[in-house]
């Protein structure tokens, strides 16, 4: 009987840690004051004990931050989402029943914020994917030729694009026809003396 209890201790806490660490409206100073309270909590009441002296030193938060988690977690957050209920006290102790009605929803939240993260990491992609192919392809950059002056605006002169870059004779490497010892070749030859190819 007892390790049933505890086997269900153990799930209690676990799906409540889920459930307060997929709500939106809890900050990380409330989930480790939860999970103090749930460290003394009683099992299978589900009251806990705890004092302001040990949940400082069990979470690392000042006194201030305290109170003011365990405010919001009382029900006092944007949400009015409570994880803890008052249930009496003993002198300066306050108790507090854990409770976690708010499983199903938090199951759906992730869900929902599932979906959202990767429809936004698609289009991520998809948009990187786009932006990477466009660059590759338009290539419209403006080359300067070689003895260009930039003062000059005439067509010769003017700069032109890369994809058209090496159509012009400066840039474009000499034909072979013609060549010989005492000729390199040219990109110019006489009109009719070409050779058929």
């Amino acid at each position: 009987m007892k390790k049933e209890l505890d086997t269900s201790k153990a799930s209690f806490k676990l799906d409540l840690i889920e459930t307060a660490n997929a709500d939106p409206v809890m900050t990380a100073a409330d989930l480790k004051l939860l999970a103090a309270y749930m460290s003394v909590m009683e099992w299978p009441s589900g009251k806990a004990w705890l004092s302001i002296t040990l949940g400082c030193a069990k979470t690392g938060l000042s006194e201030r931050q305290y109170w003011t988690s365990r405010t919001r977690l009382a029900g006092k957050n944007e949400a009015k989402r409570p994880y803890m209920i008052a249930a009496g006290g003993s002198g300066t102790v306050d108790a507090f029943k854990l409770i976690n009605p708010w499983r199903d929803e938090a199951i759906e939240h992730v869900a929902a914020m599932t979906a959202f993260h990767r429809e936004r990491l698609r289009q991520q992609k998809a948009k990187s994917r786009l932006k990477k192919k466009t660059s590759q392809t338009s290539d419209v950059s403006l080359q300067p030729l070689q003895g260009h002056n930039p003062r000059c605006h005439c067509k010769i002169c003017s700069p032109v694009t890369a994809t058209i870059a090496d159509k012009y004779p400066s840039d474009s490497t000499p034909r072979k026809e013609g060549a010989g010892k005492n000729s390199p070749g040219s990109n110019v030859l006489p009109f009719g003396k070409r050779k058929a190819s």
